[in-house]
């Protein structure tokens, strides 16, 4: 890759017939206008899709500078779009290239609506069938075993501090990674949803119970979320708030629900960390954020397959579809089993 030019462009380097294409894709003139294209999508899905177009600026920028000046749809064609794959694949961008070339034609739908891109949508298939896949090992985990964990956490944290006579900040932070997680176990939110909890916003008491009142600005598919918390839990919240939480260096500069030790909130990166190590010296394996969602829907499919379909509601997801596509895996590890089982019982 040369060197000297920008990987990426920001958008103010966009061109300007670039930028006002873009910004023309996500104006709404009334509630009845639908030319703007791009008006539903949710803000993470914007910034992928911009991002990726960057990128692609960026390599028409540092190879065919010329092309800058010709409008947006005249720059790429299928001898652009191999040069662009090539100029990727030479930084070692393989996996992940697929994805981003998808992200790419999604950006030209929006900046060119009435441009045919399936062609493009036919290159992407290819490469990503040819695209190494990862061989790591996946470990199931459900949401009963995370619980359980959190609770353990907690527990311990507050016989360590007994048993020193004091409060660390160590325990502080057991204490909170061990709510996060029974809490995300028993309410799997996403990340961003989670990082943006705030107290007596988000998290809110009504009587002896606490409950998550999450507004529709706060959710990935822009609908407010409404869950009550356990007894257990809500009981476990009111003694973090009360003894563990001040604890943290600088939490009471702000309404968190998980302090950092830098006078903020916990970013999305820091709760992901933290979760990881925790789940990793247990277990034995880390389980990140978005693995809660499995385990929840795992955990539920194999419980109560019957009602299995009221798992999309406790993931926040519009459609079933959804769900069944991504989060359910349990059953077929169940029959995986049944079938060894009767196995052995024929050998015997």
């Amino acid at each position: 890759m040369p060197r000297g030019h920008k990987i990426m462009l920001s958008f103010s380097d966009w061109p300007a017939e670039d930028q006002h294409r873009w910004e023309a894709a996500f104006k709404i003139a009334d509630r009845f206008d639908e030319s703007s294209c791009g008006a539903h999508l949710a803000p993470a899905t914007r910034k992928a899709r911009r991002e990726s177009y960057g990128r692609f600026l960026g390599f028409i920028s540092a190879i065919h500078p010329n092309r800058l000046t010709a409008p947006p749809e005249a720059r790429i064609d299928r001898s652009i779009v191999a040069e662009y794959v090539d100029w990727r694949r030479r930084s070692g961008e393989v996996t992940s290239l697929a994805a981003d070339l998808g992200h790419l034609r999604d950006a030209l739908k929006l900046i060119c609506p009435n441009t045919d891109w399936s062609w493009l949508a036919t290159i992407i298939k290819r490469i990503a069938v040819t695209a190494p896949r990862s061989a790591g090992k996946y470990h199931l985990v459900t949401s009963d075993r995370l619980y359980l964990l959190g609770v353990e956490l907690m527990d311990r944290a507050v016989a360590d501090a007994e048993a020193a006579q004091r409060m660390r900040k160590a325990h502080a932070f057991q204490y909170r990674d061990g709510l996060a997680i029974a809490l995300l176990a028993l309410i799997p939110l996403r990340s961003r949803t989670l990082t943006a909890l705030r107290i007596g916003q988000h998290l809110v008491k009504t009587g002896d119970s606490w409950a998550l009142d999450i507004p529709a600005a706060d959710t990935k598919t822009g609908r407010a979320l409404d869950f009550p918390v356990s007894r257990e839990i809500s009981a476990r919240i009111d003694l973090y708030l009360e003894q563990f939480r001040s604890r943290i260096p600088g939490a009471d500069k702000h309404t968190g629900l998980w302090p950092s030790n830098k006078s903020r909130p916990m970013c999305a990166n820091g709760i992901y960390l933290a979760v990881r190590k925790r789940t990793k010296k247990a277990l034995g394996f880390g389980v990140n954020l978005h693995r809660f969602r499995h385990a929840a829907a795992s955990f539920w499919s194999s419980q109560d397959p019957v009602n299995v379909r009221g798992v999309k509601d406790v993931l926040g997801q519009a459609s079933f579809g959804t769900t069944e596509k991504h989060y359910i895996m349990a059953l077929s590890r169940l029959a995986g089993r049944a079938l060894a089982h009767a196995i052995d019982a024929v050998r015997e």
